[in-house]
């Protein structure tokens, strides 16, 4: 059975592309210490928030 999580990163045009990247890979490394895997990604139309999406096994 697997389990699913979404991590939503709030882009927009006022912050710094650095700390955008940086919190993108401290939310990754989080999640991967935690047993997830990050199996996609998506950045909104207009910009506004990046999607991350994680999916773990879990064992019933």
């Amino acid at each position: 059975m697997k389990e699913s999580s979404e991590k939503i990163i709030k882009v927009g045009f006022n912050r710094s592309p650095e700390k955008i990247f940086d919190e993108i890979e401290q939310v990754t490394a989080e999640m991967v210490r935690g047993g997830w895997y990050l199996r996609d990604s998506l950045m909104e139309d207009g910009l506004e928030y990046a999607h991350l999406f994680f999916e773990r096994e879990i064992n019933t």
